[in-house]
């Protein structure tokens, strides 16, 4: 016959089992952030917003830059950083599940910050350009390039405006 301990901690096993099998089930398997959005016109505001301080932030280090008041290390660092943050913003706009209303506007917006991305890549290579000394005329190719790009940026801009519901 068994005895009472033997009983007792073969209850416990089996129950310390059943529970931890019911855990698996229990515990979530995406654990990736999901971004819940409601109100799509203010989203889409709050979104220029920050996209706009980013702007404005490399748009005076750029300025900087070209001053000679900071060093193209620097710049680079600065120009690496606001690049993540717009990443970031198109990432959450492509997540946000913009209904198909509000599609046309976060696709031109998107496009927006895509152009202001190639902008800030642009002038990392100027950066790094002046970090070689390079001659001027390739410095003043790419600033050509880079106020097309602020256009194409500015016109996908007012295209989400006018896409709005």
């Amino acid at each position: 016959m068994a005895s009472k301990k033997g009983v007792a901690l073969t209850m416990v096993i089996l129950v310390g089992v059943v529970a931890a099998s019911f855990l698996v089930y229990l515990l979530p398997e995406d654990t990736t952030m999901k971004i819940s959005v409601s109100d799509f016109d203010k989203h889409l505001d709050i979104t220029k917003e920050r996209a706009a301080m980013e702007v404005t932030g490399i748009n005076d280090s750029f300025k900087k830059l070209m001053d000679d008041e900071i060093s193209s290390d620097e710049y680079i660092s600065i120009a690496e950083i606001s690049s993540s943050q717009l990443n970031s913003l198109i990432i959450e706009l492509t997540n946000s599940g913009a209904t198909q209303e509000w599609t046309e506007s976060y696709v031109n917006y998107i496009g927006a910050l895509k152009k202001l991305n190639d902008k800030i890549i642009e002038t990392v290579v100027i950066a790094n350009l002046i970090n070689d000394d390079i001659n001027s005329n390739s410095i003043n190719e790419i600033l050509a390039k880079i106020k097309q790009l602020e256009a194409e940026s500015l016109d996908l801009t007012k295209k989400s405006d006018i896409s709005r519901p």
